[in-house]
């Protein structure tokens, strides 16, 4: 009697179990299944920042980033600063003045532009993630059917307990 028991409770749980990763996925899907372009969009904004795709495209985007960011703010604020200083010391025309101002410049571009580059990479991580939490589920999803029993659902395993 045991034996017959287990059996359907076996069947049942794999049934139950394969509806409720079923139901998973489509509400994943739904979640998260605009996110999976991401992946494409931030590597393709990382291409075209890099010039392989032959356009301005990633020179104008880096741009709109920096003037949403402040960055003329930031570097007239810094330059200021540095000329202020340098004036004082009477140093305002001098060539270390000059490479003062060059090196802050250079350093908050270059800082901005790592800024940016990790920004598209944030987005396209998240494209990945997502498309690689889909895929987990779906393949649960498919599996689930076949990995505890046979390729109709109906569970194999059975217990004498």
């Amino acid at each position: 009697m045991g034996f017959g028991k287990s059996k359907q409770k076996s069947e049942n749980s794999s049934q139950q179990t394969s509806q409720s990763f079923n139901q998973a996925y489509p509400f994943l899907q739904g979640a998260l299944g605009d996110q999976v372009g991401n992946a494409g969009r931030g590597s393709s904004a990382i291409a075209s920042l890099l010039g392989l795709n032959g356009s301005d495209e990633g020179t104008n985007a880096f741009n709109q980033f920096k003037d949403s960011s402040s960055y003329n703010f930031i570097q007239e604020e810094g330059v200021g600063g540095i000329t202020g200083n340098m004036a004082a010391k009477g140093l305002l025309g001098s060539g270390s003045a000059l490479k003062a101002i060059s090196n802050y410049s250079s350093n908050l571009a270059s800082n901005f532009l790592n800024n940016y580059l990790s920004n598209l990479m944030g987005l396209s991580n998240t494209g990945i993630q997502a498309g690689q939490i889909l895929a987990s589920a779906g393949n649960t999803a498919n599996s689930q059917g076949t990995s505890y029993g046979t390729s109709s659902g109906k569970s194999t395993n059975f217990s004498l307990g």
